[in-house]
């Protein structure tokens, strides 16, 4: 089947499917319900139809926010709606009056996109599910009956087979863990992402002019729900990188520095080459590899000062963001946030000049601030894709396909930043040290690692 390419000159692919998807009973009945007593006065495909409700319930799951600060409303794309079906308006319009959708107006002023919620009735409706078969769906051209996905697009087939080959959740447990959760709209998440893994319903994207990433059903497993995953009834261990993101980011300064005679921009070399940014840098990079990063840069930024935990944020992207109350547990994981804003957030945009919080790192590393700028001069997204890439090549491209060619017996899953296998392969291969030393080969500073 052809590609299709879009206005902004992107190839979009056929939609890979597998015969079954699993959706809340409740929406099950009342879109069949709905059916035989207000039939469609259009063209309608049950299996299209099962296929767009899919969609909201599944970006629910793979976008948690959106039940913790948007009510349940997930925004869709037209575009990509549009690439399923010229009608997609007509079966959400038929969602909408039948009462099994919620509809959220696009809104000019808000700066945010049509979404979608769905409508409950009481709360134990979502903890039934159904497999609903959409195998006709193959008869459209822009989908693609699969039996089971290979990796091969992602180019990850050596993590991505394992799925198949003994990954199991314990769901019961998993369910009480889940249901322990006071967020309704955030329980059911769990509850989905439990049974998509249950019914080995699986995904896998990697978008290399994005983050390039591999993002996958465990990618977004709530981390209370992570224990209860096992490989052929063995437990999973999960080995990631301590300050992830700050050590990719020395892991691009060290490249720059290595390649420093034959660097284009000379702002970023004036910058790489200054005794003042030297010595900023030198001190980050020591908290990085060897310290508790956000420990001890939130030393030098608070100084000591009672911080208020709660903060009033702008939640989610692009379209979709509204500004909530959000309460942070610690002094730590408030300065974990600071900082990942500072790496991603528009400098010229109001909201870092009248930031006190950014202001201060400002003032206390001028010349590492500054440093950053210039890398986002231009495109303010273009150092945390610089970030996300070295990440996904070190980890999904180097190190866990150098482990599968010296260990091809070793089941390997990935969490963008972290590495899980089974306990006794973990043991066996001593896999906290073999990371360290394949992350200090290729990328000349050697990460700690938490296991």
């Amino acid at each position: 089947m052809n590609k299709i390419k879009t206005k902004r000159g992107l190839e979009k692919r056929p939609v890979k499917i597998t015969k079954y998807i699993s959706l809340p009973k409740f929406i099950v009945s009342k879109l069949e319900n709905s059916i035989l007593n207000n039939p469609p006065t259009f063209n309608f495909n049950n299996s299209l139809a099962f296929f767009f409700l899919h969609l909201v319930a599944i970006r629910r799951f793979i976008d948690p926010n959106c039940d913790e600060y948007f009510g349940g409303f997930v925004s869709l794309d037209s575009k990509l709606l549009e690439h399923y079906s010229y009608n997609y308006s007509k079966y959400f319009r038929y969602f909408t009056d039948n009462g099994i959708l919620h509809k959220r107006i696009y809104s000019k002023d808000k700066n945010r996109a049509n979404s979608y919620s769905f409508i409950y009735a009481i709360d134990s409706e979502c903890n039934e599910f159904v497999k609903v078969d959409i195998n006709n769906l193959q008869k459209l051209k822009n989908f693609e009956l699969i039996e089971r996905y290979t990796g091969k697009d992602e180019k990850c087939t050596h993590l991505v087979k394992w799925f198949y080959e003994g990954l199991e959740i314990d769901s019961q447990q998993a369910i009480l863990e889940a249901q322990k959760e006071p967020n309704f709209l955030k329980r059911q998440s769990y509850l989905m992402g439990i049974e998509k893994l249950k019914n080995k319903e699986y995904w896998f994207t990697r978008k290399p002019y994005s983050d390039n990433r591999l993002h996958t059903p465990l990618t977004n497993l709530s981390k209370k729900l992570r224990p209860f995953l096992s490989f052929k009834g063995e437990k999973l261990v999960n080995l990631d990188i301590r300050s992830s993101q700050p050590y990719f980011l020395a892991v691009l300064v060290e490249r720059l520095y290595s390649t420093i005679a034959t660097l284009m921009f000379e702002n970023v070399k004036n910058h790489l080459y200054s005794s003042g940014f030297r010595e900023e840098y030198s001190k980050i990079k020591n908290w990085i590899l060897n310290e508790d990063f956000y420990t001890e840069i939130s030393k030098i930024l608070f100084e000591g000062r009672k911080i208020s935990l709660t903060r009033n944020e702008w939640i989610g992207r692009g379209k979709s963001r509204e500004k909530k109350t959000v309460i942070y547990e610690n002094e730590r994981e408030l300065t974990k946030k600071l900082i990942l804003t500072l790496f991603y957030i528009d400098t010229n945009s109001y909201l870092y000049k009248h930031d006190s919080d950014l202001k201060i790192f400002d003032e206390k590393f001028p010349y590492f601030s500054a440093f950053l700028k210039e890398l986002k001069k231009n495109n303010y997204k273009y150092l945390s894709k610089l970030m996300q890439n070295e990440e996904a090549n070190c980890i999904l491209d180097i190190v866990t396909k150098r482990l599968s060619q010296l260990y091809p017996r070793m089941p390997l899953f990935t969490i963008h930043d972290s590495i899980m296998t089974t306990e006794y392969w973990a043991e066996r291969t001593n896999l906290k040290k073999l990371i360290q030393s394949m992350m200090l080969e290729e990328n000349r500073v050697k990460p700690q690692i938490n296991s």
